[in-house]
């Protein structure tokens, strides 16, 4: 007996691997040779991205909405630091691309669910 395998549908899989993306660039500041960085920062700029996780396995609509809003502290915290700390550029970049995908997978696989529900 062969049991059908389900695939996930890609926007899904972007929303996740950008959300683990943005969480590993910031915990990449850890790494950081620097000493203006501190671990209590590095916490506060991760810890936030742990609360979504379990409503886009769950596949919740309303998780895929607001993780809008989520990633919009962390474009502008990427936007900040690309123009005020030209030390932490690749820092910046990934996180402005990362919270830029996020976004914008977020809210199309949100409106994929919209339609997916309205069918049954």
């Amino acid at each position: 007996m062969l049991k059908s395998i389900t695939l996930i549908h890609p926007l899904k899989l972007i929303c996740i691997a950008s959300l683990a993306g943005l969480f590993v660039c910031q915990l990449g500041l850890f790494l950081w040779p620097q000493d203006t960085i501190n671990l209590y920062w590095i916490l506060i700029l991760s810890l936030p991205l742990l609360i979504p996780i379990k409503g886009l396995v769950l596949n919740h609509r309303y998780t895929y909405k607001w993780i809008g809003f989520l990633t919009l502290f962390y474009f502008c915290v990427g936007i900040s630091e690309l123009v005020v700390n030209p030390d932490l550029k690749i820092y910046a970049l990934l996180t402005t691309i990362f919270s830029t995908v996020l976004f914008v997978a977020s809210i199309f696989y949100a409106r994929y669910l919209n339609l997916r529900t309205q069918e049954r």
